[in-house]
């Protein structure tokens, strides 16, 4: 199951990784989507005053996707608390709440 917090390899349109954000009782669900936050290397961080830094990459809270859970290709980082905190930091911030 794709667990809130995890980083996956996504393919589908594009490759990317994604930080999946929604809830796990909804990942456990047969609804066929999760929802993610776009990774992206450090380097190639654009301007985004709501970056989340998580090592050597950023979480971008201002780039959401909800891919399909059969274009999960491989976990390959989980965030820790402090990044999940900013993350839902930020998230807050996006839809004024």
């Amino acid at each position: 199951m794709l667990r809130r917090g995890e980083v996956w390899r996504i393919s589908g349109a594009r490759e990317r990784l994604g930080l999946v954000i929604s809830s796990d009782v909804y990942n456990s669900t047969d609804v066929p989507i999760v929802i993610v936050a776009e990774v992206v290397e450090a380097a190639l961080l654009r301007d985004s005053p709501l970056a989340v830094p998580m090592g050597g990459y950023v979480v971008m809270p201002d780039r959401l996707s909800s891919p399909m859970k059969k274009w999960f290709t491989e976990c390959v980082d989980a965030a820790d608390t402090d990044t999940m905190q900013g993350v839902a930091r930020a998230l807050r911030i996006l839809q004024q709440l």
